[in-house]
């Protein structure tokens, strides 16, 4: 239990944004709530949407934040990160691509943190360990962001900036969250992990063989009792509406569906589709 006597929870935002608390700390991985529509990415320009972000924060019951760490710079991931920040408080941690949109969202520099592979940060019972880590095959953003990143803009514009992965461990047990489905060989060998919240956007697209090197370098390798398929959800379609796979000209879900069932009846490992604003006790569950 965390200090408070209450048990960790999760809850889950769509795409690869994970909520964790013991309700004396808090994590958050990512900062995507806004969803702007597939249209207004591709032809148009992106944003912050405050009132979709506060209204998702709300719904959930957020209301304090210590630390957002940001996976890649991707908008899908990093969109929304400073104004959350500056809305619940705590810091933004990220590549330097991910501090640049810290900077132009408005983020002072006392409220960012850069990481990189190896580093370790505690947050309240929380110690949160960074992986470097590789984006799922079709990077269609790749390279940096140089300079601040003010919004509206085009979406291209927010550049991968490096990949991460991040490990928490608590009192109560071990989360690993690994946004993108793509995996650095033997990078989480001898961990053990109570819960893997797996990024499988884009896996339905790929040759077998990559789908089961990527379960043997992410799954096996931490044996977690529980995966929670992430990143698998159309992310074009409002927080308020059900979530659902991405449509099929981008992703292949009832192929990424099938392999992560085969996979689970092997292994005997549990997969579980967490909802959006669905609460879960990853380790008591």
């Amino acid at each position: 239990m965390g200090a408070s006597g209450a048990p960790v929870e999760a809850v889950f935002f769509g795409t690869s944004s994970v909520y964790v608390s013991d309700r004396t700390s808090a994590v958050l991985v990512d900062g995507f709530f806004t969803r702007p529509s597939l249209p207004r990415v591709v032809f148009g320009r992106v944003a912050p949407d405050l009132g979709r972000i506060t209204r998702a924060l709300t719904r959930a019951g957020v209301t304090r934040l210590d630390a957002l760490f940001v996976a890649h710079s991707h908008y899908d991931h990093v969109l929304d990160a400073p104004e959350v920040v500056k809305h619940l408080g705590g810091t933004l941690f990220g590549s330097e691509s991910t501090l640049h949109v810290g900077r132009g969202g408005g983020l002072d520099e006392q409220s960012m943190t850069r990481v990189a592979d190896g580093d370790e940060h505690r947050v309240g019972a929380f110690t949160v360990r960074v992986f470097g880590s590789v984006h799922s095959p079709g990077n269609r953003f790749p390279g940096s962001i140089e300079a601040p990143l003010v919004p509206p803009t085009r979406a291209g514009r927010y550049r991968d900036g490096g990949c991460f992965s991040f490990l928490l461990t608590h009192p109560d047990g071990v989360m690993l969250v690994h946004p993108s489905a793509n995996v650095v060989p033997h990078s989480f060998d001898g961990l053990d992990v109570d819960v893997l919240y797996l990024g499988v956007g884009a896996l339905g697209g790929q040759s077998a063989r990559f789908q089961d090197d990527y379960w043997r370098h992410v799954v096996e390798a931490t044996r977690p009792r529980l995966v929670v398929p992430i990143h698998w959800d159309n992310f074009f379609v409002s927080l308020d509406r059900r979530l659902r796979p991405l449509p099929g000209f981008l992703d292949r879900f009832a192929e990424t569906k099938a392999f992560l069932e085969r996979k689970s009846a092997q292994s005997g490992i549990p997969v579980r589709f967490q909802e959006a604003f669905e609460v879960l006790n990853p380790f008591t569950a």
